[in-house]
């Protein structure tokens, strides 16, 4: 059974909401097309990893898996997308299906194209020509939950879906970052975690650092920090 999502599109990227036939009518010279989308967060007390303590800042983050150790580029960190398929309804709906089968989030938008790419690869028996496209996506859990005070009134948003007790009233202290709730597919990935900009500029410039990636994910990366940053000042 497919997946069912329920994701809006910005006006300007409605050309990538096309049925995914029309859409690769569009584009014959490629044979494979590969979608990411970028997951950001400003939530204070933001869960870095299975590792590393919390911070207690707003600094933008974003989501990055860590690659199982027995695929391709093992141990490499990127950010959440995969090979678009003939059964996809859109290309956008294989964005939001690889989103969701490799961190277990829903896409609830789709905001920005942030980059492309193209590659080709030979094998026996193929020539794969293909074409990726990243986009900033918003997520379902990351709408901010509002939780009922001790005393019955409206609580504030605080980013967090709370879990509630029997009675349907919340305990604060029960409640969860959504940027804690990611699920990988251990085939997949091994970690994940929460970096910063300055993190991933590191393994970018330097190949060092903890958030090595490679082909064109980590300029990829910088490039979503640099549209969410314009945004934001909008």
């Amino acid at each position: 059974m497919a997946l069912e999502f329920n994701y809006t599109v910005a006006p300007h990227l409605l050309e990538f909401n096309l049925p995914f036939p029309a859409f690769r009518a569009t584009k014959p010279q490629y044979t494979h097309f590969i979608g990411g989308g970028l997951i950001f967060s400003r939530s204070p007390n933001l869960p870095r990893g299975r590792d590393r303590p919390l911070e207690n800042n707003d600094t933008l983050r974003v989501l990055l898996l860590q690659r199982a150790l027995h695929d391709a580029y093992p141990g490499a960190w990127e950010g959440p997308g995969g090979s678009c398929e003939d059964e996809d309804e859109t290309l956008l709906y294989g964005v939001a299906r690889e989103v969701y089968e490799e961190c277990g989030l829903r896409v609830s938008r789709f905001v920005e194209l942030v980059a492309t790419d193209e590659w080709i690869k030979m094998k026996p028996d193929q020539v794969i020509r293909a074409k990726k496209y990243t986009f900033l996506v918003e997520i379902e859990e990351g709408i901010p939950a509002v939780p009922v005070n001790e005393v019955g009134g409206e609580g504030k948003e605080d980013g967090a879906p709370a879990d509630k007790l029997p009675d349907g009233t919340v305990d604060s202290g029960l409640a969860r970052r959504w940027e804690d709730l990611v699920k990988l597919d251990p085939e997949e990935h091994r970690d994940f975690e929460w970096a910063t900009e300055e993190e991933v500029r590191v393994g970018v410039e330097t190949g060092n650092g903890r958030y090595k990636s490679f082909a064109k994910h980590g300029p990829h990366i910088l490039e979503g920090f640099r549209i969410m940053k314009e945004l934001a000042a909008k």
